[in-house]
Formats: structure tokens, sequence, C-alpha cells
């Protein structure tokens, strides 16, 4: 059974990066046919999957080109992608209280 492990972006960036093999099999990965399960209501979802009801919140957001280069580049690393990179990133700010130095 495969298990979520939650990680620091700090935890993330001391990964050591995908080799070639890693990458080939998951870009090669298929599927589970799920066919023959039945759809579930939000409802229902949610009463089996309480983490379903916490759905994120569609944005736009201007980034310097240099910001999604490095998330991006961090991405390729760790073979998650920069949206949900950013998105880490900015969780672990919210729950640390971080506030920008204004220079």
């Amino acid at each position: 059974m495969n298990t979520i492990t939650t990680m620091t972006l700090d935890e993330l960036k001391n990964l050591p990066p995908l080799t070639e093999e890693e990458k080939q099999t998951i870009h090669n990965a298929t599927s589970t046919p799920t066919d023959d399960c039945p759809a579930m209501s939000k409802e229902e979802l949610t009463e089996f999957r309480p983490w379903y009801a916490k759905s994120k919140k569609t944005i736009t957001i201007n980034l310097d080109k240099s910001v999604i280069a490095y998330f991006k580049e961090l991405s390729e690393e760790t073979g998650i992608s920069y949206q949900n990179l950013i998105n880490m990133f900015l969780l672990q700010c919210a729950k640390e209280k971080k506030k920008p130095v204004f220079a």
C-alpha cells in the first residue's frame, strides 16, 4: 500500500534528484481502471475522504519570471508540479506567519 508523506519545502530541497529511470517509470505509469467503481457525490466523497472538502481556490497571480523558473527547476528535481510547490511554500509561510521583508 502506498503512503503519503508530508514534507516541508526545506525537506524537499534535500531530496536527491530523481534518476532518469525513476522519471521514466513515472512517465510510463498507467492509471488504474476505475470503470467498475460507482460514481460518488461530493457528500459521499467528503464522508470517506475528509480532505476532499478542503478544496483549493483558483486565482490569477502575477509572478516574476525568475520565481516561476526557480519553482520549475525545483519541480524537475522533485517530480512535484511547480504549482503545487508554490502552494506548499506559501502554505508553509502562512503556517509560520512569515512576513515579507520590505527593502
